[in-house]
């Protein structure tokens, strides 16, 4: 689906799908091999003149379907990954100089170096979109600061928050995961240049200088040791993007139920022009809320097969690497189009303050049970409070009362707690807690 012309724009954003594309791709692994043939003319392995033939017939090269069919036949009858780029490579060069293409690299050197640049890319744009998200949030969260609402445990209504205090815990999840991925950066971008078996002898004497030289001239980092079979940051990569997928499911999720009718107090935004259903007109349905589910699950899923990814035979195995061609393209594509659709969410969402306050009101003031159990309890002790509480709210909900009724015309509440202070704790809207201060330190705590 992500290669529908119709529907790919509902699995990926344009700008890191351009990234995986296989004619970009290509072009990139021609430049990897353009670049580590001049680097190892620079350090005399490959004559002068054979790199600045192959890095003008690299870069000269016209990637179209023509070209990727004639690498599709040289992979298909060698069998080996890379063998037929290789051979497209020497036809068009002369003999002297085509025995030098890609001299002493293995496949891993070229591909594992390509994923690390296209990560690098992918994951500008996403800590992009991350940041919008961001500061739209914490523009909802000063608004609301004060606004109270109904709190929600086991889908039941349980004691009033504020709805910028939800929005606030939102907020420091995701920032939490911008931190998560300034982490990651530094240990990603990493070069590879190892050859067969990781050790750089097809290099000669000199090849941790020429792996410098070759990352230096990719913009990327050289790693300590050689990382063919020790994948861990790739499976951390696609970790981070399932935390991320997961919290942009958790505030999806959160946007659908209150979209119900029957709570109604947030809603997605509408664009004009969109139809919730083809045969109920008046639906409107939340519609990136739900997608934000279908991309997260599917992210879980290909970070379960990169950590699976984890555990390699010696000192290469295809079956482990070979998963990451699948999982770590499809997995930074889902999760960069989430976040994208996140950003286009939290943008467009409409707040009903009037609702939540109908709804807190609606509750018949069970949701204040807490607040007059525990001044009860200053005079009653704690035990006898909560059950003195205990049985009127089973005694009111039987009977078809609100709370505040059975309260007021109970005596044991009535005759230690006075009309002026039980007016207070029946003010359902006044308590939200610490709710107000610690939004201000989540606006406070930003990056």
């Amino acid at each position: 689906m992500i290669d529908s012309v119709v529907f790919g724009s509902l699995w990926s954003q344009h700008s890191i799908k351009a990234l995986f594309e296989e004619g970009a791709r290509t072009r990139a692994w021609l430049e990897i091999i353009a670049v580590l043939a001049e680097v190892e003319a620079e350090f005399e392995l490959i004559p002068s003149s054979a790199a600045q033939a192959i890095a003008a017939c690299c870069r000269a090269l016209d990637v179209d379907d023509s070209f990727l069919d004639e690498v599709r036949r040289g992979r298909e009858a060698s069998g080996h990954s890379m063998q037929g780029m290789i051979v497209a490579i020497q036809s068009r060069l002369a003999a002297g100089d085509a025995q030098w293409v890609y001299t002493g690299a293995t496949v891993q050197d070229v591909t594992d170096t390509w994923l690390m640049i296209a990560l690098r890319e992918a994951r500008g744009l996403i800590e992009r979109d991350l940041d919008t998200t961001c500061r739209a949030l914490a523009a909802l969260a000063r608004r609301y600061r004060d606004t109270p609402m109904a709190g929600r445990t086991h889908g039941q209504q349980g004691l009033p928050i504020t709805f910028g205090f939800k929005v606030a815990v939102w907020l420091a999840e995701l920032r939490r995961h911008g931190r998560r991925f300034a982490e990651i950066a530094a240990r990603m971008d990493l070069v590879q240049l190892a050859g067969g078996v990781g050790s750089l002898s097809s290099f000669g004497p000199r090849g941790l200088d020429v792996q410098r030289r070759f990352a230096e001239r990719l913009g990327l980092h050289v790693p300590l040791a050689s990382w063919t079979s020790s994948r861990d940051v790739l499976a951390e990569w696609c970790g981070v993007l399932t935390l991320l997928t997961g919290t942009a499911d958790r505030i999806g999720h959160e946007a659908y139920n209150l979209q119900r009718s029957e709570i109604g107090e947030v809603r997605e935004g509408l664009l004009a022009g969109t139809v919730g259903s083809i045969t109920m007109p008046h639906k409107r349905n939340p519609e990136i809320s739900e997608h934000l589910g279908t991309l997260a699950r599917l992210t879980r899923h290909l970070g379960a097969a990169m950590a699976e990814g984890l555990v390699h035979d010696h000192e290469r195995d295809g079956r482990a690497w070979k998963t990451e061609w699948h999982a770590v393209p499809e997995a930074t594509m889902l999760a960069g189009r989430a976040v994208e659709l996140l950003a286009q969410m939290v943008a467009g969402l409409e707040i009903d303050a009037a609702r939540m306050r109908s709804n807190l009101d609606a509750s018949g003031g069970f949701m204040l049970s807490e607040a007059i159990m525990l001044a009860l309890a200053t005079r009653l002790g704690r035990d006898a409070a909560h059950r003195l509480m205990y049985d009127l709210s089973i005694a009111a909900r039987a009977g078809g009362r609100t709370l505040i009724d059975a309260v007021r015309g109970e005596a044991a509440i009535v005759g230690v707690l006075d009309g002026q202070e039980l007016d207070a704790l029946l003010d359902v809207a006044s308590y939200t807690g610490r709710c107000a201060e610690m939004v201000d330190r989540v606006l406070a705590d930003a990056p």
